[in-house]
């Protein structure tokens, strides 16, 4: 139970930081957001207001939380079949300590963001525009 929830407590501050993910930008004439997600498409990084808002889409977070969440967990499980007692120890502190960073991370982004929670992305229009818009993907890691 304790692999699950340190794989969730991760997965779920690695996606909202976006340190892993897709870089959608629409082309348009008006000052539009940019959108992220890995694999799926999850947040905007502000909206046409205020720059500390943005739009979170459920499904995609869901989705991207699934996703990393079973990376992680894969993870945790790999490190803690490690004979060494020593290799042990580092990998419960390193796991603990990222925990923790998570947390926080979580914690400034509940707190700080203004999110507008939509379930899905509506293809990039926003339910404004009724054609489809031509956004270009690029990777981004750890940028």
């Amino acid at each position: 139970m304790k692999k699950i929830l340190a794989a969730l407590c991760l997965a779920v501050s690695f996606t909202l930081q976006h340190f892993i993910t897709f870089k959608y930008v629409c082309q348009t004439d008006e000052r539009w957001p940019t959108f992220y997600g890995f694999p799926f498409v999850q947040s905007t990084n502000h909206s046409w207001v205020f720059s500390m808002s943005g739009d979170l889409f459920i499904k995609g977070f869901i989705g991207n939380i699934l996703f990393f969440g079973l990376f992680f967990y894969g993870v945790i499980y790999l490190l803690g079949i490690a004979k060494h007692k020593i290799c042990k120890i580092i990998s419960k502190s390193v796991i603990i300590i990222l925990c923790i960073f998570s947390l926080v991370f979580i914690y400034f982004e509940i707190t700080v963001f203004d999110w507008r929670l939509e379930w899905d992305h509506d293809n990039f229009k926003m339910n404004y525009y009724q054609q489809d818009l031509d956004c270009e993907k690029t990777f981004r890691f750890f940028d």
